[in-house]
């Protein structure tokens, strides 16, 4: 199973349709960063890559106006430990899945 829009937009609590392209646009961002950080390629049913998408996604989103309170430099610690792992561990086969 593929990282469902709906899924995504259930794991951000996000009720309206207004930010789908955008949302849909971080996906692929995150998977290209998650990519880059870790040489390992997005497979569906990778439990904890798709893990490691939410959690991206989720922090993108929460972060995309140019002035914040918050510090933006920062990647969270549990995105940073999924990000470690995955390098670590490689990539892994998921039974009937494909490559996005």
């Amino acid at each position: 199973m593929s990282i469902e829009l709906s899924d995504i937009k259930s794991y951000l609590r996000i009720t309206h349709n207004v930010d789908d392209t955008f949302i849909e646009s971080l996906v692929g961002t995150s998977k290209a960063f998650i990519k880059e950080q870790t040489g390992v390629e997005f497979v569906a049913g990778d439990k904890v890559y798709e893990q490691c998408v939410l959690f991206l996604v989720a922090h993108l989103y929460d972060n995309r106006a140019s002035v914040t309170e918050k510090a933006t430099t920062e990647i969270p610690y549990t995105l940073d430990a999924l990000l470690r792992h995955i390098k670590i561990r490689g990539a892994i086969e998921v039974e009937g899945a494909q490559n996005d």
